[in-house]
């Protein structure tokens, strides 16, 4: 996986798919795809990994992802 998507690609489904891990424009950290809006171009991400305590989601534009990767595996704290 862990390729790089092309801004110039014309469905919504050839840059992002619903449940993966990407990384976005001006940010370090890794975001989860947890709903998509292809009319708008728009999806909404959650960071990676979840805090099942308080997680924050918000949407942004497709054109801001700039990587598609797997989500890391997380292990619970002993």
């Amino acid at each position: 996986m862990n390729q790089i998507r092309l801004k110039h690609q014309s469905k919504v489904s050839d840059i992002v798919d619903l449940g993966t891990c990407i990384k976005i424009e001006n940010s370090n950290k890794i975001f989860q795809i947890i709903g998509i809006n292809s009319k708008n171009s728009i999806c909404w991400i959650r960071e990676w990994p979840l805090n099942y305590e308080s997680y924050h989601k918000f949407a942004i534009s497709i054109k801001k992802v700039k990587l598609s990767t797997i989500c890391p595996t997380v292990r619970k704290k002993a």
